[in-house]
């Protein structure tokens, strides 16, 4: 047992771990299920597992058996397409694929101790890892194409003590609303109140409104946080604005929630102090999975522009605007041996350091140059954009033009151009004049990974995006 999870052992053996609908378990319960499905892991020779499944009190379970049996193991997200699952399957080469579902191709089927679909593969290589390779996590990516993160114990159990440090909660009871795949949750969401002595809830798709990677059913996802009255919960910044629209049509949030942390993708000032001011206690963090997620999180709810200081096993600077971090640096990609054994991550992000805290202000490899020489980060203005909640997408564009303009999809499809031009011009005018948007392209639908035009987590492939609405952007700067 490594010595993180050995520290679950000082939490009293009757307090609740895990809970999932009507079955919960206690952390005695919790180590003991962790012990046997190790055992027969090893008792299987599995040295690679695949698992395929919802947020569950099983899907933990394997996390932690894997840990302790030296299993590697890739959580694959649900929303991937078919295409992706194949992709890393063929990368990772498990020995066992673990699923909720039944899979839609032939392999053979083992039993276990627990309430999943165990399939076996004959494998003969190992896949192509650094050594100490504890867990692969996968992010889409800009093209959609799955890349693996490699990453040691180490890197992952380094981050949740750290948080739990920052945090300062104990026994929180943390409500898991992104899937775990996500190594946010997994490490901030799992590991931290697990070592904090708290307990984890974890709902499925359906109990939180969630069909893939989207949220189609928001007032469950309401209904959810209503029910279990959690002290801490893990947002993006569409969930935020899902919890702050809520909060404006008459939801009160729980007085229980203390830290509600907010990551993922650039958040706008104005959406924090809206959410603060409806009493949601929303602190900003930064991170990416070459760090085992998490690299700073604010703790003061003064504070709506910053993603605080960074974390105490982490050093960080900033190099000609690009965010440059050292320490915990991931074992490399999979498959990728010149990506090995890097010490510091050149993030890509640019961001600024003030006064110890840390601002994000964009991608380098998104910044618009207008036509006048002045740089935009398009997230910067998405956000302002998307705060409003006049708008459930919002992509900025305008390089080498002469001013920038945005692909606008309103959050109420029957809201009139009028309307919206003025949500537009209310934005605008807390904007540089370089940065504000005109004549904006809106649209009746949503822009989709199906189309090819976002991500499978939702983010915008820019260079896609241009293409597709060419002939309205060439229209834009025509007139």
């Amino acid at each position: 047992m490594n010595s993180y999870l050995a520290k679950l052992k000082e939490v009293p053996g009757a307090s609740v771990a895990l809970i999932c609908g009507q079955s919960q378990l206690t952390y005695t319960e919790l180590l003991s299920k962790v012990n046997q499905f190790s055992n027969w892991l090893l008792d299987k020779r599995v040295r690679s597992l695949a698992l395929l499944a919802q947020n569950s009190i099983e899907w933990v379970i394997v996390d932690l058996a894997c840990q302790q049996a030296g299993i590697l193991l890739t959580p694959v997200p649900l929303f991937f397409s078919e295409d992706q699952v194949n992709r890393v399957l063929a990368s990772v080469k498990p020995d066992l694929i673990l699923s909720d579902t039944k899979l839609g191709f032939t392999l053979t089927c083992i039993s276990s101790d627990l309430n999943l679909n165990v399939y076996q593969l004959p494998q003969r290589v190992f896949a192509d890892v650094p050594s100490q390779t504890a867990k692969v996590t996968y992010t889409s990516g800009s093209s959609g194409a799955p890349k693996g993160v490699c990453l040691s114990l180490n890197n992952q159990w380094c981050v949740a003590s750290s948080l739990v440090d920052v945090i300062n909660i104990s026994c929180p009871k943390h409500l898991c609303l992104l899937p775990l795949p996500t190594l946010l949750e997994n490490i901030a969401g799992v590991y931290s109140p697990l070592l904090a002595g708290g307990t984890v809830i974890l709902p499925s798709d359906d109990e939180r409104g969630f069909s893939g990677s989207s949220l189609t059913q928001p007032h469950k996802l309401l209904a959810c946080i209503t029910r279990y009255q959690p002290t801490t919960l893990i947002c993006v910044p569409e969930l935020l604005q899902v919890l702050v629209s809520a909060c404006s049509k008459g939801w009160s949030p729980p007085q229980s929630l203390t830290f509600i942390a907010v990551g993922g993708s650039k958040v706008s000032p104005r959406l924090l102090q809206k959410a603060k001011a409806f009493g949601l206690p929303v602190y900003q963090g930064y991170g990416l999975s070459e760090c085992a997620s998490v690299v700073s999180l604010c703790n003061s709810l003064d504070d709506n522009r910053s993603c605080g200081a960074v974390l105490p096993h982490l050093s960080l600077e900033v190099i000609n605007e690009e965010i440059i971090v050292n320490g915990n640096a991931f074992l490399g990609y999979l498959e990728d041996r010149a990506s090995w054994g890097i010490q510091r991550i050149e993030t890509g992000d640019l961001g600024s350091l003030e006064n110890g805290k840390l601002q994000i202000h964009g991608r380098r490899k998104n910044t618009i140059i207008t036509s006048y020489g002045r740089n935009v980060s398009p997230e910067w203005v998405e956000a302002e954009l998307l705060a409003t909640g006049a708008f459930i997408q919002a992509v900025v564009l305008g390089d080498a033009k002469p001013f920038c303009t945005a692909i606008l999809v309103p959050a109420n499809p029957t809201a009139s151009e009028k309307q919206l031009s003025a949500i537009v011009e209310s934005v605008n005018i807390t904007l540089p004049d370089y940065a504000r948007v005109q004549r904006p392209i809106i649209l009746c639908s949503l822009m989709t990974p199906q189309q090819g035009l976002y991500t499978d987590n939702m983010r915008p492939k820019r260079t896609q995006i241009h293409h597709h609405f060419l002939k309205k952007i060439e229209e834009v700067y025509s007139l």
